[in-house]
């Protein structure tokens, strides 16, 4: 659809920037190009069909300009400010069963030539459609403002009581619809017959017939298609247009009638005309229907600052019908059949921010609902393995099962727990389910004392508190022992591990918790010596158990004289940080493609001058030109000054880029030419 540029102006209220408008086209996936500065084509997919009329590309310029709802809906021309009438019954239209499309027709009479108002004749002009003053000046004026095509011919010669829409068969004449056509529609392809002949093929555009208005009935229609039906089989449908997206009429199958009726009241209003009969028949529009969203969520995708009042008048504006907001409850949206879009919480929340502008979104990203974050016991063990880890000890994972005899058995466990034991073939009858991480780690301590010298290793796992299933605690479990730093000039021989670097970690393992520190309450243990047992306590309540092993149990270990230092705390009890959602930086925009020219010219010549060269040589603005660079003497010339210009653009067309920057490259060096001046 070709659209006059100071239509659409006059519709969004204000000057429309050329460049913006096609980088939003080509934002939004239509296919869009400027024609001398003064017309824009305009070829959107089915999805954005309301980028095909002057109105609704209006809409969408304002609320990219933010100008919002308060903005003029339209322009002020004869006719538009008042609701069409309804249009007469009388016209026997009729359509096959189960067809996915829709005809509105009417059947109107010109009393005389029309001469349309000195504003519309002027938009008519500018789109470079000639004014024949019959019924096709008013087609085609409705067809750019709706985005609707609208067909005409004499009805005198088309037997327009026997209207039908009906699919193609082979032997169908093209008829007056497409007469480049000798061959005919494809078989498939839905066709508007009036008697034995075809009026108009669906999914192909004929423009109006200039039927002499002197008082005869002229018949006009206007037809919509079912998007999944414009791309069909080969030879199973209408052929889509090779050039461009296929030919789909608004939303809905009542936009023809609308496009129609609005037709019809020009008819009425600038032509002095009337309408005798119309009709409809197709596929019919569906039932408007009724959400309740959240308005708390719709305010948190658009802007939580909005009021409820504020969101129902955006939505109201976006064409939906809303009824009075009430605090605490659910807002009740009635989508009428014109906007299948609007079909849910974020369809409606899109809706409002272009009808508010889309440049008033504050510059975050909305809020997430549940958080990418885990809960608050797995953040606690990714805590724990992130400090241990950091400390230099290496995590393990241990055997769950236990032998009955195992001499460790029994360390860490309470004396009053019953062991869980497991009665399943011959291999596993003598076997028992660990009641604590630090026999397993025990063992492994002193594989690597043996082998290593040292051994400091970490364990989280799961211990069950019971035999019933699920009953399970999360531990974390550390064994410190042997040598922690080599040998030095200061001390020759290597240091062992100490108490207190068992405390040092249990104060990472605090600070990864989220606690300043952990108490320590002297308390006997079994596996633990006399004067090195604690019990590790959270403001009073126990959380573990921490020591040096006693010498029996370190000869169990297998680590006879060693010191080894051992921990084990309940995550459970211990409790975790809470749970805080991620820093999100949102990115910069990135900069404008630019291209970079030096120009050498004489010293009279002014900066800003050249400035003004390169800017209405490169088809930029004045504002994204500025100097980066000037010398003086040396190689360039006396008396003249070399100035090294950086000029910002904004694309226009789909090519690749840098194309584009060598085409408004050259252009400039052309225009420096022309004045004289050496550039490069």
């Amino acid at each position: 659809m070709k659209i006059p540029l100071a239509w659409l102006e006059q519709e969004c209220g204000g000057p429309v920037d050329r460049a913006a408008l096609l980088d939003h086209l080509h934002e939004s996936g239509a296919r869009a190009g400027l024609y001398a500065d003064h017309l824009v084509e305009v070829l959107p997919p089915p999805e954005l069909a309301h980028l095909g009329s002057v109105r609704g590309l209006a809409a969408e310029v304002r609320a990219r300009n933010a100008a919002g709802a308060n903005a003029p809906q339209r322009s002020a021309s004869p006719g538009s400010a008042s609701p069409a009438a309804p249009l007469p019954d009388g016209l026997a239209l009729t359509a096959e069963d189960g067809l996915p499309a829709r005809v509105a027709a009417a059947v109107v009479r010109l009393p005389g030539e029309v001469r349309l108002p000195g504003a519309a004749a002027d938009r008519l002009r500018a789109a470079g459609v000639p004014l024949t003053g019959t019924v096709a000046d008013l087609a085609a004026y409705v067809g750019i403002e709706t985005g609707h095509p609208i067909g005409a011919a004499d009805a005198g010669e088309l037997d327009v009581t026997g209207l039908r829409l009906r699919s193609a068969g082979p032997a169908d004449p093209a008829g007056p619809a497409d007469p480049a056509d000798p061959a005919g529609p494809p078989p498939g392809g839905l066709l508007l017959r009036a008697g034995e002949r075809t009026v108009a093929v669906l999914g192909r555009d004929t423009p109006a017939a200039a039927v002499p208005a002197d008082g005869r009935d002229t018949l006009v229609w206007a037809w919509w298609l079912d998007p999944a039906a414009a791309h069909p089989a080969p030879g199973s449908g209408p052929r889509p247009d090779p050039d461009g997206p296929p030919a789909v009429r608004g939303h809905d199958p009542r936009s023809c009638d609308r496009a129609v009726a609005r037709l019809v009241a020009l008819v009425t209003d600038w032509a002095g005309g009337t309408v005798t009969a119309a009709g409809g028949a197709g596929a019919d529009a569906p039932a408007p229907r009724v959400l309740r969203p959240d308005p708390g969520e719709l305010r948190r995708l658009v802007d939580p600052d909005l009021d409820l009042a504020t969101l129902a008048a955006l939505l109201t504006a976006g064409g939906a019908l809303v009824a009075p907001p009430e605090q605490g409850r659910p807002l009740h949206v009635t989508v009428p059949a014109a906007r299948p879009d609007l079909d849910g919480v974020p369809a409606l929340a899109g809706e409002a921010a272009r009808v508010r502008g889309y440049p008033t979104l504050p510059r975050r990203l909305p809020p997430s609902a549940a958080g990418p974050w885990p809960d608050r016991a797995r953040l606690l063990r990714r805590g724990l393995t992130t400090a241990a880890l950091r400390r230099g000890l290496q995590q393990v994972t241990t055997p769950v099962l236990l032998r009955s005899g195992e001499p460790l058995g029994a360390v860490g466990t309470p004396p009053a727990a019953e062991p869980v034991t497991v009665h399943g073939r011959a291999g596993l009858r003598a076997m028992r389910v660990r009641g604590s991480l630090l026999p397993g780690l025990l063992v492994v301590a002193g594989r690597a004392l043996r082998r290593a010298g040292a051994a400091h290793v970490f364990e989280v796992g799961q211990v069950p508190r019971s035999a019933a299933l699920g009953d399970e605690s999360w531990r974390f479990a550390a064994v410190l022992a042997g040598a922690v730093a080599p040998p030095s000039l200061v001390e020759p021989r290597p240091r062992t591990t100490g108490f207190a670097d068992l405390n040092g970690l249990l104060r990472t393992a605090a600070s990864a918790a989220g606690h300043e520190a952990f108490e320590l309450t002297p308390e006997p243990h079994a596996e633990f010596a006399a004067g090195a047992s604690f019990t590790v306590r959270v403001r009073g309540t126990a959380v573990g158990r921490a020591g040096i092993l006693s010498e029996e149990t370190a000869a169990l270990a297998d680590a006879a004289g060693e010191r080894v230092c051992c921990a084990e705390l309940d995550l459970d009890l211990l409790g975790g940080p809470a749970p805080a959602p991620p820093t999100v930086r949102v990115p910069e925009p990135l900069p404008p493609p630019a291209f970079n020219v030096t120009v050498v010219v004489p010293e009279a010549v002014s900066a800003g001058e050249v400035l003004r060269v390169v800017a209405r040589a490169g088809g930029t603005e004045d504002r994204r030109v500025a100097v980066k660079d000037l010398l003086q003497g040396g190689q360039v010339p006396t008396g003249h000054l070399s100035l090294t210009v950086r000029a910002e653009f904004l694309r226009t067309d789909d090519g690749p880029l840098r194309d584009e920057r060598r085409r408004r490259r050259e252009a400039v060096l052309r225009e420096l030419a022309d004045r004289g001046w050496s550039g490069r």
